[in-house]
Formats: C-alpha cells, structure tokens, sequence
C-alpha cells in the first residue's frame, strides 16, 4: 500500500497544520537536525506555573448580547417599537448582578453566582468594528479572525501570537473543532483535538502492526542534517510523540462530568489537556447557533444555558488543579443583533455585542459603555460599537505575553489595554 504523508496526516486524525499564504514545511513541527522527536519532548515541557492559557469561545452566528447581559433601566429595551418586544426578558426574571444595573439572562445562573463569590468575571460592553461596519456573517468573522482590515495579513491574531511565544512547538494551540483561522500562524502548526480518548490512529487490525512499524522506521533517523527527508522524519516521529501525550491525557472520570452537549463536550476535552500539563497557551472551542432571526425566546435559552453548565463544570474541574489561577476563557461573538425586534420573534444583523472574560487574573467588572444606536442610513437600528475588539484582543495578548509590548508586536498597531487582567 502506498500511504503519502497528507493522506497519513488526513485520516489518521492526528496533527492538522496549516500555513497562510505557503507550501506546508515540515519542518514547522522542529529544527533540523535535532534528535527524531527530541524537540517535541523538549517543546512538551509542560508550561511554568503562573503561565496564561486562554481558553476562547467562538459564539458563531452573531449573539443578541442584549438578552444576555440586560440593562433593564435602558428606557429602548421595553419599548415597544424599537426594542426587544416580546423577546425581551421581563425585569423579574433577570438575574441580578450586584453592584451594577446590569442583570443575566436566567439561563445563566453559574455566571452570576460566580460575579458575586469569585469576583472573576468580567462583561465588556460595546465590542465591535467601525471601520466596515460589516454585517455579514463571513467577512465579520474573517476580520474578527485576522484582526485587520488591510487584507495583507494571511494569519490569525492568535497564530502570530504563537509565532513569537512558541514558534516551531506543535502544542503551541489546539483547536477543538478543526483548524480555527484564529490560530493559523507561519511558524506554528495547530494541534486538532476533536476527542482526547480517541486521538489514536484508526488502522485495519490486519496490517496495523506492519503499518505503525513502517512509520516508526521512517521517523528513526539517519538521513542528511538540512535535507527534505530528514525533515520527514522529525515531522513523523514528532507526530507520534504529540499523539502518545494528547491520548495519555484521557480521563473517563473527567470527561463523565460535563453535559453531552456540544460545547461541554469540547470544553471536556480542553480542561483534559489543562490537567494533563499540554504546553498550549491558546485553545479554542466553538459553539453555533446564534443566528437568531426567529425563535429567538426558544433558541436563545437553550444555548445559553448550555455555555453556563459548561462554563461551570470546566471551572470545577480547572479550579482543583495547579491550574486554577492561570486560565481563563474569553466568549466572543463576531458581532451583535438589532436593537429592535423583527416580525419573527428575532433579531436581525447587527453591530455591538458583549464579550465575557472569566477566570484566571480577571479583575471583575463592566468594561467600556453601552453602546448607543445610530438612527440613520445603514446603521439604522444597529448599535454602535463602543470598544474596538482590538482593544480586548490587546488586552488579553497583553496579559499572555506578560508585556504591554505583546499587542503591538501581534496587531501591528497600538489599542487601549481595558485593564481587565490583574497586573
């Protein structure tokens, strides 16, 4: 049988790399020249305590932040025109937050216990653009993505951020579910993790011994230091290193105390690789459905509630660990809805949303002001963003890279720093 290496790569599930704007280099797993797999045993030294990891929750369909965290003093919410109409959650239900006007959807019951007796949590108010003022599902995430409007830059925010902090690591970011664009940087491969207890290889048990034994011969060594076959063989043994560790960090108790929902099954996997020491500052997970426009008041809850239970047992579990004080999560959307309800109890494209910070270094609190509307032309109804999600994205490459530099370096230009994180 003749097995190329993207064909191997592609169907036995293991490590996904991407490279933007390039030939995919083999040698983005190591240096030539080391010892096959001696650099990713080097690389899998496990972070320093005290090390950021991110946790990032990609919202996709454009959340209607306004049902989530509510204002109920703002004078448009209830009004019958331009509001939430018969989608906007009634004041008795709201869950309050103390200190502030400010209350959570009811489906969100851990959050705000967690506002109050951990003092993590932090709501950014107003993120969004103004620089398109793009209401489509596709270029706004892409932007949100790459974190520029030039369209020179072919890397995720992310990904550039592991280019500096652990280029060449092939732990340097996991995704969840396939390759985020977030993630994608030139020096950095992406670590694809659908499932930690089933990140083996899947072969035929008629020739699996002969198959593992031909790639474990090919990744052995021997050829020329700066060539393209040596540079095969640190990929390949590399690749094996990398599956032993992910497949080792599967904890059956673990994974039995999240929901069998979308989202608490992704976060069970994150929170795995956490407690099992994976050097990975950066991982993602996505949870869609968000597009509601209709079916708002049944969508809505349901998704919510779900983010909420897995947010809490993800927090249960990181919080019994060395862990407990390093990692945070940040739940983005790639942009808000209307103000003002449609005719199909939902809520249309909009602008601002509402970006949640929790964990790990967050001081607790409202960040930036409630975005205000903007009754004209295309922006009619839309809320205008108040906080240009740069700024949160500084704020938090900020606080993984340890420096107020770390931001600049990534985005190319300088944004406000929110102070969300502790110093």
């Amino acid at each position: 049988m003749t097995v190329s290496r993207r064909s191997f790569l592609a169907h036995s599930g293991l490590v996904t790399l991407t490279a933007a704007g390039a030939s995919l280099g083999l040698d983005l797993f190591s240096p030539l020249g080391e010892a096959a797999g001696a650099a990713t045993l080097r690389l899998f030294r496990p972070l320093p305590l005290g090390t950021p990891i991110l946790v990032l929750i990609d919202l996709q369909g454009g959340n209607d932040a306004t049902n989530m965290l509510i204002d109920p003093t703002d004078p448009w919410y209830y009004d019958v025109q331009r509001g939430h109409g018969s989608i906007a959650i009634q004041e008795s239900a709201i869950l309050p937050l103390s200190g502030v006007s400010h209350g959570l959807h009811p489906s969100m019951p851990w959050l705000a216990s967690r506002w109050s007796t951990d003092q993590d949590v932090a709501f950014v108010l107003g993120p969004g653009e103004n620089v398109e003022h793009e209401f489509s599902h596709f270029a706004a995430m892409h932007y949100r993505q790459v974190a520029d409007f030039t369209g020179s830059a072919g890397t995720g925010w992310l990904g550039r951020f592991n280019d500096l902090a652990a280029a060449g690591s092939p732990f340097a970011s996991v995704s969840i579910v396939g390759v985020h664009p977030t993630l994608v940087g030139k020096k950095t491969p992406v670590l694809s993790v659908p499932s930690v207890a089933y990140f083996d290889f899947n072969v035929d048990w008629r020739w699996e011994e002969d198959w593992l034994h031909a790639w474990r011969t090919m990744g052995g060594g021997g050829a020329a230091r700066g060539t393209m076959t040596r540079s095969s063989e640190l990929a390949i043994a590399d690749t094996f290193v990398a599956q032993a560790k992910v497949f080792a960090a599967s904890d059956a108790a673990v994974a039995a105390g999240f929901d069998n929902t979308d989202v608490g099954q992704q976060l069970a996997q994150v929170a795995m690789l956490v407690d099992a020491g994976i050097p990975s500052q950066t991982y993602v997970v996505t949870l869609s459905g968000f597009d509601t426009h209709g079916e708002e008041d049944g969508t809505q809850p349901a998704l919510f509630g779900q983010l909420d239970a897995a947010l809490g047992q993800f927090f249960s579990v990181v919080g019994a660990g060395p862990r407990a004080n390093d990692v945070f999560v940040y739940a983005t959307s790639e942009f808000g809805r209307q103000q003002t309800a449609n005719g199909s109890a939902g809520c249309d494209h909009g602008q601002a949303g509402v970006d949640i910070i929790v964990g790990g270094g967050v001081r607790g609190g409202l960040y930036g002001e409630a975005p205000r509307s903007a009754p004209k032309a295309r922006l009619d109804d839309a809320l205008v963003p108040t906080v240009d999600f740069r700024s949160v994205y500084a704020t938090i490459l900020n606080h993984l890279g340890r420096s107020s530099a770390t931001s600049t370096a990534v985005l190319a230009k300088h944004f406000e720093d929110l102070g969300v994180f502790a110093a």
